[in-house]
């Protein structure tokens, strides 16, 4: 960032039990609690004061790996970003302070090769980043705004997606599950009858039920035959404002493609019930824009913000440029 832009003071810290300064509003991914769960008890965080008051916090994730050093996103945290507060005043002096806050938490990061964090949309945010040398693009996702009611959204759906829930409404049963174990099994069993290799922390979701449950702020739903046979299940958690489709996964053929449209349905009365708008926390590929298409929903965006060293550029690059030839040379042999 150029001169003129004054920065305000700061620190880095671990985010523990002994260490808790004065929350923020933001999502429940901003939670002490939730940070404490997703990253089994440590997540480190930069915080700038104004006067001895916390006007901005931005908790991320600092690893190693192969020898380079990531700031991220914690496990199963699929938005999280910056928390600040402006203060009162003009327009011009909210952004002047928003772009000094936000540079003031990014100057205390550690060196790193790899950088990636998400938060929710904000001209101001896409400024401050990019004054700082940041890549921000963005992210497409899925909204139910709270207060439209059960019967507006069904009138906004697609009529085939309509039918789909009608149907698996005949053929199947909901259920709360109270073991996240169930769950899991069932999440790695559809990944090995798919062949996927989804880098998913599935080692994170017990504690972060637990967490949940002890706050009221989520649950795992799940779709599931007479017999009890398990068709989709659904982890959903909320905050005060907003309920998260944080993670699903159906079983394997178009018999349970009722029911997963069955399970999102669910998860929206479930928001709806409580007041609260309904997220679909982010579209990741083709396949589910399609999906969530049928739902009715409003089209959001969030920011993806990026920064690499060059020398982690060129080793992505090669890495991406060596599976790209194993599997061409594994089609010819087979």
């Amino acid at each position: 960032m150029g001169p003129g832009w004054p920065c305000l003071g700061g620190e880095r810290t671990a985010v523990t039990a002994e260490h808790k300064p004065p929350m923020m509003q933001g999502t429940i991914f901003h939670e002490r609690w939730w940070l404490d769960a997703a990253c089994n008890g440590y997540v480190e965080e930069a915080t700038v004061k104004l006067s001895g008051r916390v006007v901005g916090r931005l908790p991320y994730l600092y690893q190693r790996r192969y020898g380079f050093r990531f700031i991220g996103l914690p496990p199963l945290t699929h938005v999280l970003g910056p928390l600040i507060d402006t203060g009162p005043g003009k327009p011009e002096t909210r952004l002047r302070s928003c772009l000094s806050i936000v540079q003031g938490l990014l100057e205390q990061l550690p060196p790193a090769d790899s950088f990636m964090h998400c938060c929710e949309m904000s001209p101001q945010m896409v400024l401050a980043f990019q004054q700082c040398g940041y890549l921000v693009k963005p992210q497409c996702n899925f909204r139910l705004p709270a207060g439209v009611g059960l019967p507006a959204v069904l009138e906004q759906m697609n009529f085939k997606t309509r039918g789909h829930i009608h149907r698996a409404e005949k053929d199947y049963a909901i259920s709360r599950l109270s073991d996240p174990a169930r769950f899991v099994h069932f999440y790695r069993r559809n990944m090995h009858r798919t062949g996927r290799t989804d880098r998913v922390a599935l080692d994170r979701c017990a504690p972060l039920w637990e967490a949940c449950q002890a706050r009221d702020a989520g649950e795992i739903i799940a779709v599931h035959d007479d017999a009890g046979e398990p068709a989709a299940m659904a982890f959903i958690v909320w905050d005060r404002t907003s309920l998260y489709y944080l993670l699903a996964t159906r079983a394997p053929g178009a018999a349970s493609a009722n029911a997963a449209n069955l399970l999102v349905w669910t998860a929206i009365r479930r928001a709806y019930e409580r007041g609260l708008a309904f997220d679909f926390d982010g579209v990741v590929h083709a396949g589910q824009m399609r999906f969530f298409l049928g739902f009715g929903a409003q089209l959001s965006s969030r920011l993806i913000i990026t920064r690499s060293s060059p020398l982690y550029l060129a080793a992505r690059f090669l890495r991406r440029r060596m599976a790209s030839a194993r599997a061409r040379e594994s089609e010819i042999f087979t």
